[in-house]
């Protein structure tokens, strides 16, 4: 029997360990439904964030810096113009350049992948809707509830708060829930902080309700 040295085991072994955390980190940490990221983060110079992501970048002693992803479309201030979102949406897999202020990188955007995460099409949620009657959660805004419509059944839960009031769900940590926001960004955000919780069987309309309207799927309006 062939012996292999104990060397060559330990430089597999931590060669496999760096590669499974490199695979797995995010950048940044989500608070109250937004990914913030660090100035260390930010100088490093390669961001690794999940599709969906709002994603609030570092100022330095409030001095104004413009994040700019041509690829994205992106050119945005941090602190942001009067009037303007405080974070940017990542709504677009893939590898972008990024350049903000003098610090020029690379930003990967990547699914979010789970083995309790289930992204779905309407016609799928539907589906789901009629056989397994999971918690449906819409994680928009008040405003968007009442103004856009929503689906029949829904409990209303905003991603901005869903972080510190999930412990209101706890009674389906075991059971389906079909979440669902308007174009399927902010409820990947929300599926994620639920899985980080123990939620163990998470599916996300990937499109959102815009989808489901679209498909001429009914949706309850407020008179």
């Amino acid at each position: 029997m062939k012996i292999i040295p104990i060397s060559l085991i330990l430089l597999f072994f931590l060669s496999g360990a760096d590669s499974a955390t490199a695979t797995e980190k995010i950048s940044g940490q989500v608070i109250n439904g937004l990914r913030i990221l660090t100035e260390k983060e930010i100088k490093n110079g390669t961001l690794r964030l999940y599709r969906g992501d709002y994603v609030v970048f570092p100022t330095n002693k409030g001095k104004k810096t413009t994040l700019v992803i041509e690829d994205l479309k992106i050119n945005h201030p941090f602190p942001p113009e009067k009037g303007e979102k405080k974070y940017v949406k990542f709504k677009k897999a893939g590898v972008y350049p990024f350049q903000y202020g003098s610090v020029h990188g690379t930003v990967e955007v990547i699914e979010f992948s789970e083995a309790n995460y289930q992204p779905v099409t309407a016609e799928e949620a539907m589906n789901i809707i009629a056989n397994i009657t999971p918690l449906i959660l819409d994680v928009r805004t008040p405003g968007e509830y009442r103004r856009d419509g929503y689906i029949k059944g829904s409990v209303l839960l905003p991603v901005q708060v869903i972080q510190r009031e999930y412990v209101k769900l706890l009674d389906y940590r075991d059971k389906p829930v079909l979440i669902y926001c308007a174009t399927g960004n902010r409820s990947t955000v929300a599926a994620k902080i639920l899985i980080d919780n123990g939620f163990r069987n998470i599916y996300n309309m990937r499109y959102g309700i815009a989808e489901w309207k679209y498909r001429g799927f009914p949706v309850v309006k407020e008179k």
